[in-house]
């Protein structure tokens, strides 16, 4: 019986590590990209190997800076893809740098058929503070020119940043929106051990509060709403159900397979990740060779899990779904929960999903859940 997957290809090479950036990253270097992009290949024939019967349907390539790579040896590793797996393609998304993005046009040839682009913000000095290389002019030039290659073109917006407003939200959404039909915008998270979180820790920088952001978050969300993009997820919105069919998967708790340093996968219930380390991964330790870290759910932290991830989703979960996969009575073992949500959590029609101007708030709604 054939399973579809999705695959997520780990490119961390940067040529600028963003200021609030602590997703796992290296400066380029020619000799390090073509160790890894082998050991890539080795990791892919290895994982794909043991699972025959998987379809590849969407394939993401994240970083990092994807965009930063040769041509040559992303051709290389696309072609390692359909060498080594079945492959039924649905959706195949690379993320862009503006400054990165010469190669634009001929990741098409590669199959590529959606891309993100990460714009963040189009207030120059804020762009500046956070330590993004492109300029306002460079992003949109990026978006006005995959529009007119690709039929799926994502953008990335940040909200809470330094020095922000309603109006910097509002202006960004306003020259982003007629190049794109899907938009990522979503709240700043700051890790102590980045050089903004040293900043911010430090007070040479203040961040928006709270009350602020959530006001950001609002305006974008109205805007959107008004120009005929839907929220399908808290930081995602789309025009005409052109929904990251990738990312659905994380949500859904669909299958999907991890390659690369710090490379996550969820296969048949189980959890892997890949070291966040060149060396350690260069040296084979990774999911390919069944190094990777595993992660064996109980059934308790997997329910847990389900809810937390669907209620990001504007549709959140089926009753019926849940009692299924785990056996349970949902409304009557949370019955204490749910009445205690009843101000944020809807239940009606077979379903249980957030208010819709509620949304920011599904962290909070999601730890009541809690396993004991």
């Amino acid at each position: 019986m054939t399973t579809n997957r999705g695959l997520y290809i780990h490119i961390p090479f940067c040529s600028i590590k963003c200021a609030y950036c602590d997703f796992y990253s290296v400066a380029i270097d020619t000799d390090l990209v073509e160790r890894y992009a082998k050991e890539q290949k080795k990791e892919l024939s290895l994982v794909l190997s043991r699972y025959p019967q998987a379809v590849i349907d969407t394939i993401y390539i994240g970083g990092g800076t994807p965009s930063v790579l040769p041509i040559s040896i992303l051709e290389g590793i696309v072609g390692h893809i359909h060498k080594c797996a079945s492959v039924n393609i649905r959706e195949f998304t690379i993320e862009i740098n503006p400054c990165s993005s010469d190669n634009l046009a001929y990741y098409k040839s590669l199959g590529v058929n959606r891309v993100s682009i990460g714009v963040q913000t189009l207030n120059p000095q804020i762009l500046k503070i956070i330590g993004r290389s492109h300029t306002p002019g460079q992003a949109l030039d990026a978006l006005e020119r995959a529009a007119g290659i690709y039929p799926n073109v994502s953008a990335d917006l940040m909200l809470g940043l330094p020095g922000q407003n309603v109006e910097d939200v509002g202006c960004a959404l306003n020259k982003v929106m007629p190049f794109v039909n899907h938009i990522s915008q979503y709240m700043l998270k700051l890790s102590d051990d980045t050089p903004m979180g040293r900043a911010v820790n430090g007070g040479s920088i203040a961040l928006p509060d709270d009350d602020a952001s959530a006001d950001m978050y609002d305006a974008g969300y109205s805007i959107m709403r008004q120009n005929g993009y839907a929220r399908y997820e808290i930081s995602n919105f789309c025009k005409d159900k052109n929904y990251s069919l990738h990312n659905l998967k994380y949500w859904n708790r669909e299958d999907y397979i991890g390659i690369g340093a710090s490379a996550h996968s969820f296969i048949e219930g189980v959890r892997y990740e890949n070291p966040s380390d060149l060396t350690s991964y260069l040296g084979g330790n990774h999911l390919g060779n069944g190094k990777a870290n595993s992660i064996i759910l109980s059934k308790g932290d997997a329910l847990f899990e389900y809810i937390m991830l669907k209620l990001r989703l504007e549709d959140g979960f089926s009753i019926d779904e849940i009692n299924g996969l785990f056996g349970i009575d949902f409304l009557a073992r949370y019955d204490m929960e749910i009445k205690s949500l009843c101000g944020i959590l809807e239940v009606s029609g077979g379903r249980v999903k957030m208010k819709k101007d509620k949304m920011l708030l599904e962290s909070y709604a999601a730890r009541r859940f809690l396993p004991d």
